[in-house]
């Protein structure tokens, strides 16, 4: 497996599915800095509003439980 993008924080995130998996996890990017997250690292992301997004905050939910 490949590890995730990691970018420098630009403030215009805009977390959204990314229509892939990285190790069978949806995979998640920011369409601000191209940085990418799935639902087994120990963070959730949010947007530059604030705000988790409905799609994130779904996914987050699922952490530990067996896909």
């Amino acid at each position: 497996m490949r590890p995730l993008e990691i970018q420098p924080c630009r403030s215009v995130c805009t977390w959204a599915p990314a229509g892939d998996t990285l190790g069978a996890l949806p995979l998640f990017r920011c369409g601000g800095c191209g940085s990418e997250w799935v639902r087994s690292q120990a963070w959730t992301p949010i947007g530059a509003d604030g705000i988790v997004p409905a799609d994130v905050a779904a996914e987050a939910a699922r952490r530990g439980r067996v896909s």
